[in-house]
């Protein structure tokens, strides 16, 4: 599947066809645009099931077959794992490592997009794979960021660059096989980190396909979580009766309450959060391949076809949003007329069973940005009228230089 050169100008043409045609429709002869929010529910929920890991090399080579274990599976233990971390001391944790990163660029005048990127990533490494050395995370860093930067960049790189970013990405991947290596011979400690159910997987997954879950982690966290942070940034930055209302509330918010249970602790922090989520939910598009076949109205779709998905879309569907493109965060109160349709109609995380593992963590993260913006940091941006908002692999926001003090 190809990405289109201007995404913004494709994004426009799927809307206005969208709003015509219902939500179901062919957007070339390979793929079937599925944005009316309860097909899209409907299909994604059933393929899901389907989705099994990759076999391993040794077995491809060998022209045999894996023991098949579907990602149902590790799901379910990746939201094990996630719910013994979702405590206050854990909570805690990540807000000390978000208030290193910040404090270490405090004062200097700074592209905030990318510094959400690293404040995203330098944060949520150690829970995906925790216990690096600081050259193993500076190896895995890097790949991270070469992949970013190939989806942001509006101009790809030459034949060098992605010679460059395959020999990063070989270097990555040998640090995860060492670490679990080293974990399961016990030359290594545990963690509690999301990689570290695997290590005693690692008899029944073999390798590739432990280093197949630990990399998808890892990949979690090297995109979507940055541009959210910079997303929430850019609104912040935009609304300063938003500005004022956060910070009265979090200013009074009790920081143990916040760090235990910060949606409780803080209901107007949170809505503002969920709107910045369904205004720039992150990715914009997500390709699938069908396992089976539907019937979609007057629209069919057999298995083998792609087809597309677009929380983007959806939350900005006028048939189940008022005002779809003002920026309201009174919206999710109760009753609000303006709100959500149903639950189909607002999937910042993806569609359930196959919504977006760390959806929890997420929330704690921009949440705790905020808190931080408005209790432990000011935020200077020079010219706001010059920040932009670029729709790629995800929004991203440009021209965006300012810089973070403390107060």
């Amino acid at each position: 599947m190809t990405t289109p050169h201007h995404p913004e100008d494709f994004l426009s043409s799927l809307r206005l066809r969208s709003a015509q045609e219902e939500g179901i429709f062919w957007v070339d002869d390979q793929r079937l645009g599925v944005f009316e929010p309860e097909a899209a529910r409907r299909v994604s929920a059933a393929n899901w099931h389907r989705f099994v890991l990759h076999d391993r090399l040794v077995d491809m080579v060998r022209r045999r077959r894996s023991p098949e274990v579907r990602w149902s599976r590790i799901r379910a233990t990746w939201l094990t794992r996630l719910h013994a971390l979702a405590t206050a001391e854990q909570h805690a944790l990540l807000i000390r490592r978000m208030e290193r990163v910040l404090d270490a660029r405090a004062g200097q005048d700074t592209d905030l997009t990318l510094l959400m990127q690293d404040l995203a990533l330098r944060s949520l490494l150690p829970v995906a794979l925790g216990g690096l050395t600081a050259g193993e995370a500076e190896v895995v860093r890097r790949d991270l960021e070469m992949k970013l930067a190939r989806l942001v960049s509006p101009v790809p790189g030459g034949v060098l660059h992605q010679v460059r970013h395959m020999a990063v990405q070989v270097r990555a991947g040998l640090v995860v096989r060492r670490v679990l290596r080293q974990r399961a011979r016990g030359r290594r400690g545990r963690e509690p980190d999301l990689a570290d159910p695997f290590v005693d997987l690692l008899p029944e997954l073999g390798m590739d396909r432990a280093l197949d879950v630990v990399t998808t982690v890892l990949t979690a966290i090297g995109g979507p979580p940055g541009t959210a942070l910079a997303s929430l940034l850019y609104e912040f930055v935009r609304h300063p009766e938003w500005q004022r209302r956060l910070e009265a509330e979090l200013g009074a918010v009790d920081p143990v309450e916040f760090r235990t249970t910060p949606t409780r602790a803080a209901p107007v922090t949170h809505r503002f959060v969920k709107e910045v989520l369904r205004m720039w939910s992150p990715p914009l598009l997500l390709v699938r391949r069908s396992t089976l076949g539907f019937d979609l109205g007057g629209t069919r779709l057999e298995p083998g076809q792609w087809y597309l998905l677009s929380p983007h879309l959806i939350h900005r569907d006028e048939r189940v949003w008022e005002r779809p493109d003002v920026f309201d965060p009174d919206r999710f109160l109760p009753g609000a007329p303006h709100g959500p349709a149903d639950r189909a109609s607002y999937v910042p995380f993806g569609w359930a069973p196959k919504k977006c593992v760390g959806a929890n963590l997420a929330i704690v993260q921009l949440m705790a940005l905020c808190h931080l913006l408005c209790t432990r940091y000011r935020l200077t941006v020079d010219r706001p009228e010059a920040v932009t908002m670029a729709l790629r692999f995800a929004p991203v926001p440009e021209n965006f230089r300012g810089r973070l003090t403390l107060r």
